[in-house]
């Protein structure tokens, strides 16, 4: 019988293969390079961080960018387990058609660190998005729900699975629709550089639900997280 201690782990991982084979079918898919350089440090007061996120993400086989996004943010440390943010993000696209498109949000979010299993470690975010995007008058509400797990593999390897659910609370004149929004399941290797910077590598299936033929992005997805 399974170790209980790799039950929710293993339940996880099988649910979102499982919806991302099902949603495959009859999508538009792609290859893409997702980057993202993540900055963070301790504030002056108690209790309070800094963060900041640089991404710059590349579309068809990476030959051509794809959108460019910065997100700083604070935190407060509310208990030993619970964190509460709160955001801003501009975030610049790259359109097929060559036109640019610039998208500002305000976003706040819990992050809740559930006591481990072991030696694996749980998580939840739960993140809401205040979306407006230039030219047009409509704002975009969106939920994100994330679970993530990471399991040692030596003192500086692990291995990082987490899957993203977004769902638009309405419909916008920019072109939201209420409801399902897109999934992001990621599966890869963590390392430990040293004890403030870490990288991720790893696949990170994006299924996107659109207003004409859904997308299914294949996405090399690599991050550099470094602690001040």
């Amino acid at each position: 019988m399974m170790s209980p201690r790799f039950v929710l782990p293993s339940l996880l991982l099988i649910a979102s293969l499982g919806f991302a084979s099902l949603a495959a079918a009859g999508t538009d898919e792609d290859n893409r390079l997702w980057l993202n350089l993540t900055l963070q440090g301790k504030l002056p007061a108690d209790g309070w961080r800094w963060y900041a996120e640089i991404q710059p993400r590349f579309r068809e086989n990476a030959e051509h960018i794809d959108s460019l996004l910065l997100r700083p943010a604070i935190n407060y440390k509310v208990s030993k387990n619970l964190s509460a943010w709160l955001g801003y993000g501009y975030i610049r696209n790259y359109l097929v058609s060559g036109d640019i498109r610039d998208e500002h949000r305000l976003w706040q979010q819990l992050l809740y660190a559930f006591e481990p299993i072991g030696s694996t470690s749980l998580s939840a975010r739960l993140r809401l998005e205040e979306r407006r995007v230039e030219q047009f008058e409509d704002t975009g509400y969106r939920l994100r729900q994330m679970l993530r797990m990471t399991h040692p593999l030596s003192e500086r390897w692990g291995v990082v699975v987490w899957d993203e659910v977004f769902f638009n609370t309405n419909h916008t004149d920019w072109g939201a629709r209420s409801g399902f929004d897109q999934n992001r399941l990621f599966m890869g290797i963590s390392h430990d550089l040293s004890a403030s910077v870490k990288t991720e590598w790893g696949y990170l299936n994006q299924y996107i639900r659109t207003s004409t033929d859904d997308r299914m992005n294949h996405t090399l997805s690599g991050v550099l997280n470094v602690n001040f």
